[in-house]
């Protein structure tokens, strides 16, 4: 660095203190930087600059203008790469917390929080933004015990917290959305901005779109990836300019810088799409959370089924909870009833996979309606072994796994390889059988159960958002594809229990459960004929649950159970993992006092060996061990130490 850019910074003197783009541990801090006179009037909090940092320039936010800490020479700003202040406090601080709870830097975070710049659109004018139109008819959320207290509570600029137990069912009582937007309608009344969260780009189009069928055209800013670049930062610039009153998006939106905040919304708050994929890996759920506090705003969580995290939350009383008895709920919804697996064989000889209830659930729903089933897998088949020896079918060529994505294909799930045909390694037959069928079969084989009737596959990249035609036809789907109709479906039928359950997955039931409540959820109610068929074990107690419609007393019990093995909600979590060496250099580092270490164990070789850890401490000390990892953490950036090393502070899943 030349002393041309150094200078004695008297101790009165202004400087910046600025957040630079160095994403390592043991730097994550602020930096004086002195403000040369020719971006003294440019220079103020919240803008992007550059700054020169261990010989070369680099990006950063100006957090604060104040005095130097010390009285040594300080480098000078070098540019002002934009004079648009979208750093403000609050959001400063949000990601500080979220950095610090993950135990991330908060640059780590600042990435994930704000959009890359695009200077075209801050030098182009913004288009108007209309006020919101408050409707006036509450209908949904009033219905419920608690509701029209969160709806007053909203509209008089108060702060309440609430879990809002969605009714399975294609009717007012269950309309998610709905509920919503009464919520937000409550919240612009009292003047203040609202935050809608969703975990898929569809789910969040379509509340997008209702909610401004009820505020207004236009007065929705939309803040997800599937928008072009323009188009999401005019969004975000329309929120922290305070044009913007209502957003609605996804992961990313929970940063959104919007005025005087009074409602955050977080729609399915279980669903793994509200987890950021990039480090530190935050959850949306999280992030809201830590806003709700540090900004003094209201914050509901609204669910058809309910993930432990909420029903910790509830228990602890930090969440009010909004629901109805379960019989209530049974009442309101569709018919529930499950029958087990076929068993044998049919006449030509192929497994059966249906028993005859099933059929006659689809041939009775037909009549008034299209029917959806629910799927496990998209494609044809996988799971393939030899019809005579029941050996595992693998490529001939790496010898991985082979899976028929079409009906006269085979291809290896590991290189890709297409045999022409099969011929088993032990027994030389070229028949297959495949234990798992996907949504392309089971599309195949409804097809020739119903003839004349409409067969749509919505799977994979084929997902469909509705219904061509008069709606009469059967919809094979899987999780998270299954498109709504007007009025709901008249039946639907889950399949593949056993598979969704036999997942080594820490939470393969609550996320079952979560899946197979979002398929009730598009159903009739009974009185208008309205009925699911799980072609399950009724003993399941994740197929009770969802008979009896209780997903809070499953909930509960999950957490019970969680609680007595020490696993996560109910204890603090940090996951370490990587190469062994850093791995155990990285748990030597600290002694992590209070919490108990496990492992590490070596959980692969090949490709790369690969070891984890799981450190855990109760709740009440989790600040503390969420300090000691990041502590750990910097050292080892400090000794550039090397190895593969990642840290995941509350993770979704244990594997």
């Amino acid at each position: 660095m030349s002393s041309a850019t150094l200078f004695d910074a008297p101790a009165a003197e202004q400087v910046a203190k600025v957040a630079v783009d160095i994403p390592l541990a043991h730097l994550d801090r602020l930096f004086d930087y002195r403000i040369p006179e020719k971006l003294a009037q440019e220079t103020r909090p919240g803008i992007r600059v550059t700054v020169p940092f261990a010989g070369q320039v680099v990006d950063g936010w100006v957090v604060a203008i104040g005095e130097p800490e010390t009285s040594g020479r300080l480098a000078v700003l070098r540019s002002v790469t934009s004079p648009e202040p979208i750093l403000t406090p609050e959001l400063f601080e949000l990601i500080r917390g979220v950095a610090d709870h993950y135990a991330g830097t908060w640059w780590d975070v600042a990435r994930l929080a704000i959009p890359p710049r695009q200077a075209a659109v801050e030098k182009q004018p913004q288009r108007p933004w209309p006020s919101p139109q408050v409707p006036e008819e509450m209908v949904i959320l009033p219905g419920f015990p608690g509701g029209a207290e969160l709806l007053g509570a909203l509209e008089d600029g108060g702060a309440p917290r609430a879990f809002w137990q969605v009714p399975c069912v294609a009717s007012t009582p269950g309309d998610l959305v709905g509920g919503v937007i009464e919520a937000v309608a409550a919240t612009v009344r009292a003047g203040r901005g609202t935050l809608v969260l969703f975990p898929t780009s569809r789910g969040m189009e379509t509340a997008a779109t209702r909610l401004e069928q009820c505020l207004g055209q236009g007065s929705v800013a939309r803040l997800n990836s599937d928008l072009s670049r323009a188009v999401r930062y005019e969004n975000y610039l329309a929120c922290s300019r305070g044009q913007a009153r209502v957003a609605v998006g996804t992961q990313s939106a929970a940063f959104a810088p919007l005025r005087d905040l009074g409602l955050i919304v977080v729609a399915d708050d279980g669903n793994e799409g509200h987890c950021f994929e990039r480090f530190p890996r935050p959850n949306a759920r999280s992030v809201a959370m830590i806003r709700a506090v540090q900004e003094g705003c209201g914050l509901l969580f609204a669910s058809h089924a309910r993930s432990c995290e909420a029903q910790n939350l509830i228990e602890r009383r930090w969440l009010r909870e909004l629901a109805l008895p379960p019989r209530e709920m049974r009442l309101i919804g569709p018919v529930l009833k499950a029958v087990p697996e076929a068993q044998g064989r049919n006449p030509g000889g192929g497994r059966l996979r249906l028993p005859h209830q099933a059929f006659d659930h689809v041939r009775a729903a037909l009549a008034t309606g299209p029917v959806l089933v629910s799927v496990a897998r998209a494609g044809h088949s996988s799971g393939l072994r030899c019809d005579r020896c029941r050996e595992r079918a693998i490529c001939p060529r790496c010898g991985g796994p082979l899976v028929q994505p079409h009906r006269d294909r085979l291809q290896c799930r590991l290189c890709g390889h297409t045999p022409v045909r099969f011929e088993c390694l032990r027994c030389h037959s070229n028949r297959l059988r495949a234990p798992i069928a996907g949504s392309d079969r089971t599309a195949e084989e409804l097809g020739r159960a119903f003839p004349g009737t409409r067969v749509i596959n919505s799977s994979a990249e084929r997902i469909r958002s509705g219904i061509p035609g008069d709606g009469s036809a059967i919809v094979v789907a899987t999780p998270g594809g299954e498109p709504a109709v007007p009025g709901g479906y008249a039946g639907a039928l889950i399949l593949d229990v056993e598979l969704a359950l036999s997942r080594a997955d820490l939470r393969v039931a609550e996320e079952s459960l979560r899946r197979w409540s979002q398929v009730t959820s598009l159903v009739r109610p009974a009185a208008d004929g309205g009925g699911v068929l799980v072609i399950g074990s009724p003993e399941e107690p994740v197929v009770q649950a969802l008979l009896r419609q209780d997903p809070g007393g499953f909930a509960a019990r999950e957490l019970a159970d969680r609680a007595a093995a020490g696993l996560p909600p109910a204890v603090k979590a940090v996951q370490v993992g990587g190469d062994p060496s850093a791995v155990a250099s990285f748990l030597d580092n600290d002694p992590f006092a209070g919490a108990e270490i496990l492992g590490p164990t070596l959980v692969r070789e090949e490709p790369e060996p690969e070891a984890m850890s799981l450190l855990r401490c109760p709740l009440e000390t989790g600040r503390e061990l969420a300090r000691a990892v990041k502590s750990a953490a910097a050292i080892r950036s400090a000794r550039k130490e090397g190895g593969r090393l990642f840290l995941q502070v509350d993770p979704m899943t244990l594997e």
